[in-house]
């Protein structure tokens, strides 16, 4: 008996040693990393010309959209037409300028969605 618990507490003591090691090693990377967040600033956004969308992007992007409500069968004449005229008149230099920079294609299906929302009409709405 004296022996099966001598080498138990031994057991436990070096278990014991490596848990007290690792949680060590884990509080060293986590303090690596709240000092790496702590050097970011994360409320400072700089946007560099290759983080945006071009107009020739854009205007790509606008078409897109545009066709995919066009693709619709359901869609009325009057929005079809309204839509297209929009499609033929779009500047893409004074989009960007109103609703700009875009950094992702998200971005500019927000500002298009925003643009036409009282130009979609379906037939089934009427």
């Amino acid at each position: 008996m004296e022996i099966t618990s001598a080498t138990t507490s031994a057991k436990a003591n070096y278990v014991k040693g490596l848990d007290d090691e690792e949680e060590e090693q884990q509080t060293q990377e986590t303090t690596t990393e709240e000092n790496a967040v702590a050097e970011t600033e994360p409320d400072k956004v700089t946007l560099t010309q290759d983080d945006t969308y071009n107009e020739t992007t854009v205007e790509e992007k606008v078409n897109n959209y545009i066709q995919n409500f066009l693709a619709n069968p359901k869609l009325t004449d009057a929005a079809r037409t309204a839509l297209k005229t929009y499609l033929n008149d779009f500047d893409a230099a004074a989009f960007i300028k109103s609703y700009g920079p875009f950094e992702s294609a998200r971005d500019i299906s927000a500002a298009m969605y925003a643009v036409t929302a009282g130009l979609v009409k379906y037939q089934d709405e009427q």
